[in-house]
């Protein structure tokens, strides 16, 4: 998917904008997320980003970014290599 390619790669640094969540929300709702506040973090789905972001502000925090957790990007890269591991296999036969 386009965006989390974008999301990865060397302009953002695994950072998520309001437009990137937006889609993921769409096609990737529960997908990670790390959102880093003033006082805390906290990690929740895609889908419900905004409502945690919401209830920090309403408690008199404020949210710093939202990020995909390590680990998220660590399981995409296995399964990007295991991916690759299944293609070159088939093109073996």
């Amino acid at each position: 998917m386009k965006t989390l390619l974008k999301i990865l790669s060397k302009t953002q640094f695994g950072f998520i904008t309001k437009e990137d969540l937006d889609d993921l929300v769409k096609k990737m709702p529960n997908l990670k997320v790390l959102i880093r506040c003033g006082r805390d973090r906290y990690i929740t789905t895609a889908a419900l980003a905004e409502q945690k972001m919401r209830e920090v502000e309403e408690q008199g925090d404020y949210v710093r970014d939202v990020s995909l957790p390590a680990r998220v990007i660590d399981e995409l890269l296995e399964d990007a290599l295991a991916l690759t591991k299944a293609i070159d296999t088939m093109r073996s036969w």
